[in-house]
């Protein structure tokens, strides 16, 4: 995992570029929580890293593909990220004492780093969790399993006569007006 140095970080800021092969991303991801996807390709990531007192500024992108599962078919489907991020960094201070801290605003917009490293990897891998949808489809108009058979739906229609498929309203056909 590439970690950098804020003491190496010259004055004129610092460009970088590196990939994460996929046996070391996966890892680090599976050490975290469950996971329910898998890398495809390596972590790509380029970053221009500006220094401004004690505070960091970041400045990148992220590329890769992910192995992800449909919410409604359960078929596995790639899924390219893209995406730019612009990061704060401001070194941790000691946490006050008190049990409840009212944050400012700042304190909102910021991310920190402590002991004088900056954990790059941490950063792109959190780039990445940021855009994995919430529920990921393989496509918009997927048509997912029927709930009968569990026949993929995007494949064939099946002929099944859904459980329950009568209308709230059905009853009103057998209502006779004198």
């Amino acid at each position: 995992m590439r970690v950098l140095e804020t003491d190496q970080i010259p004055e004129e800021g610092l460009q970088l570029a590196w990939d994460e092969e996929v046996p070391s991303v996966m890892a680090y991801v599976a050490s975290l929580s469950r996971i329910d996807f898998a890398f495809e390709q390596p972590l790509h990531t380029e970053a221009k890293v500006l220094k401004v007192g004690q505070s960091f500024f970041l400045k990148g992108n992220v590329k890769t593909t992910l192995r992800l599962t449909c919410v409604r078919c359960l078929n596995d489907f790639s899924f390219p990220i893209s995406s730019s991020f612009d990061l704060a960094l401001s070194p941790l201070k000691k946490a006050p004492t008190e049990e409840e801290v009212e944050l400012k605003e700042e304190d909102l917009e910021s991310n920190f780093f402590e002991g004088g490293e900056i954990r790059l990897s941490e950063i792109a891998c959190e780039q990445v969790f940021l855009e994995i949808p919430y529920k990921p489809l393989c496509h918009e108009d997927c048509r997912g399993l029927c709930p009968v058979c569990g026949k993929d739906l995007n494949l064939s229609a099946c002929h099944c006569v859904p459980e329950g498929s009568e209308s709230a309203f059905s009853a009103l056909k057998n209502l006779k007006l004198s």
